[in-house]
């Protein structure tokens, strides 16, 4: 049995409406030329608008079409097995995978070219701009800088063809705060984007080929990017919440901690601050427990290791700290260094 493509956009609403769009267009229905497909991870952005490539190869014979990832890894690794899962053995057809002119053509002379951006290699640009196409697909916007969205804008329609389709753009993202977030996001949400830019939003609720398994798995995720990632929420986490620790809840990991008498003491100093400070804590049952952080008011390394001695005895002491402790210092008896002082104070091994 000879397989063609087949997309069922049954199954995902949004998609559907994507697509509709796009023949539109490409009907002389409406003006939309540049389609984005932003939102969360796996509302289906990258497969539809695969789709919609392989649709417009067939349309349009001797069409050429360009997806454009930041590297080449990337392609391999999620773009190019997405159009191979859609495309499979259909007989219509064949690749060329050389990786310098990687591309998907069909039997109507129509080519889906796949390209790195690599920017680091090539800050100028150089190699986009005799790029002759009908359109491009910028995967992961996000990823991509937005001088090469000006140029992709340039080059698109620059194939010619008889019919010839319109200049299409298309590209898909996941919230960030990065360039497309003020670019298109916010302009979306205020309506301002230009006439000719068709906005599409999509979560992984829309799409139902996601999995129980896969969001059992998500269920899983620190709520900030649960928020990010899977609700497609574009607020800038790291201004409204600047932990380095993003799992962090204070309502689970945040309360009373005492003194195992059975488990290790770890003793963390930090000699760049004055006073010195030593953070005293215990690890066991896959957690960490800080019991105290000591910072006695002028005080010194030797008043320091007596409070250890008189708050926690004679025990199994571990003790790190920052490099400083190892220079020797005029402010220690016999020009000692710290940790000399902290071995001998607790009488450690």
């Amino acid at each position: 049995m000879i397989e063609v493509p087949v997309i069922d956009l049954g199954k995902n609403p949004k998609q559907f409406d994507y697509w509709v769009e796009v023949v539109k267009s490409c009907n002389g229905l409406n003006d939309y030329r540049k389609f984005a497909y932003g939102g969360a991870i796996r509302g289906g952005k990258t497969f539809v608008t695969l789709g919609i490539l392989i649709y417009l190869s067939n349309r349009y014979a001797g069409s050429k079409w360009h997806v454009i990832r930041h590297d080449f890894p990337s392609l391999q690794e999620t773009t190019i097995p997405s159009l191979e899962k859609i495309i499979k053995q259909s007989p219509n057809w064949k690749w060329n995978k050389d990786r310098s002119n990687y591309f998907a053509y069909n039997k109507k002379d129509s080519k889906i070219f796949f390209k790195a951006e690599n920017i680091k290699q090539d800050p100028e640009l150089d190699d986009f701009l005799g790029l002759e196409t009908n359109g491009v697909f910028l995967e992961q916007l996000e990823g991509l800088s937005q001088k090469l969205w000006g140029i992709a804008l340039s080059r698109c329609g620059s194939w010619y063809i008889d019919p010839m389709p319109p200049a299409f753009m298309f590209t898909t993202f996941n919230p960030t705060q990065k360039w497309p977030k003020k670019e298109i996001y916010l302009k979306h949400r205020n309506r301002e984007l230009p006439p000719d830019f068709f906005y599409q939003e999509a979560l992984p609720a829309d799409n139902a080929f996601v999995t129980q398994d896969q969001w059992n798995a998500w269920g899983t995720m620190d709520e900030r990017y649960q928020k990010q990632f899977i609700e497609g929420d574009w607020t800038d986490f790291d201004e409204t919440d600047n932990r380095f620790c993003y799992a962090y809840d204070p309502k689970k990991h945040l309360g009373e901690t005492r003194l195992n008498e059975r488990q290790e003491v770890y003793l963390s100093f930090d000699f760049n601050v004055d006073p010195i400070t030593c953070l005293v804590a215990q690890i066991y049952n896959n957690q960490v427990y800080c019991l105290e952080q000591i910072s006695l008011g002028n005080s010194d390394i030797y008043k320091l290791c007596e409070y250890i001695k008189a708050n926690y005895g004679n025990r199994e002491f571990s003790v790190t700290g920052d490099a400083s402790g190892n220079n020797r210092s005029a402010l220690t008896r016999d020009n000692m260094t710290y940790y000399h002082i902290i071995k001998s104070e607790l009488d450690l091994s």
